[in-house]
């Protein structure tokens, strides 16, 4: 049988501190797993983009092509500008 803090009697304590912790242990990992569902199409955009940035010499494109809420015809009209202004800046 185990003993509390030093009170005669007290096993309630210890199992009480467990239980807390145990409950911290739950709740982070359920944040962390709705998280992850929230957050993992975001970040792979953003891993995208800078990999793109990287490997396309530098430059980075600010556009709304990979927001998942745009429409086809606002990433068409997105993209021909883009391509506009690139074709300017050459």
């Amino acid at each position: 049988m185990r003993q509390g803090l030093g009170v005669p009697g007290d096993i309630s304590l210890p199992n009480m501190l467990e239980q807390r912790i145990q409950q911290q242990f739950f709740d982070s990992a359920d944040l962390k797993y709705a998280a992850a569902e929230i957050l993992a199409r975001p970040i792979a955009h953003a891993v995208a983009a800078i990999v793109g940035c990287i490997t396309g010499g530098g430059k980075a494109a600010s556009s709304p092509i990979h927001a998942p809420a745009a429409s086809s015809s606002a990433r068409d009209s997105v993209s021909r500008d883009s391509a506009a202004r690139r074709r300017r800046a050459t």
